[in-house]
């Protein structure tokens, strides 16, 4: 399997960095919370939990998206601890941004549950491909589907999650 790079280690950490910069600015004395979909952010929160420039809480969260023929689109949060969002400026860390759906719903959810602030922080943000009208907050990289996302945290059948950089699957030529 071969593997094109797209986007290289060090203009990673550069992004990460700024972007860790900009939430410490805009989120000032807010107290923030960092909430991460359990997957590919991982490396992306620890990264940015580091470059931001004030204490932060993080925790985790696993979403599960389906969309069925006879229900539409399901959603099935789990959440690893109790989390009491009331009161609460949260960012929520994305590893890739497609459709909208989990982001609306999550933000519904948040908001719903008495949270003061719902902002959404993007890896990678491929809005041609947005079935609802959500926008990040923040987004690292912005792209086309170019195919599978590797690296950095992103995996393709549970492997190549530990690769500095982030880059595509392309599919070798003896396969078929």
């Amino acid at each position: 399997m071969d593997i094109r790079p797209l986007f290289d280690a060090d203009i990673i950490q550069e992004k990460v960095s700024e972007l860790g910069r900009r939430l410490s600015r805009d989120l000032g004395g807010a107290d923030p919370w960092i909430i991460s979909i359990v997957g590919g952010s991982v490396l992306f929160l620890a990264d940015l939990i580091r470059a931001i420039e004030q204490p932060v809480r993080f925790d985790f969260i696993q979403v599960q998206y389906s969309v069925s023929a006879y229900e539409g689109d399901l959603l099935e949060i789990h959440y690893p601890i109790s989390l009491n969002v009331e009161d609460q400026n949260l960012v929520i860390l994305k590893d890739v941004v497609v459709s909208g759906v989990i982001e609306n719903y999550l933000s519904s959810q948040f908001l719903e549950r008495g949270a003061r602030q719902v902002q959404f922080a993007g890896l990678i943000d491929i809005p041609d491909q947005r079935k609802t009208d959500f926008q990040p907050d923040y987004s690292l990289f912005e792209t086309e589907r170019q195919g599978t996302f590797v690296g950095y945290g992103l995996k393709h059948q549970g492997r190549f999650g530990n690769l500095p950089f982030i880059g595509i699957v392309e599919k070798d030529q003896d396969e078929d």
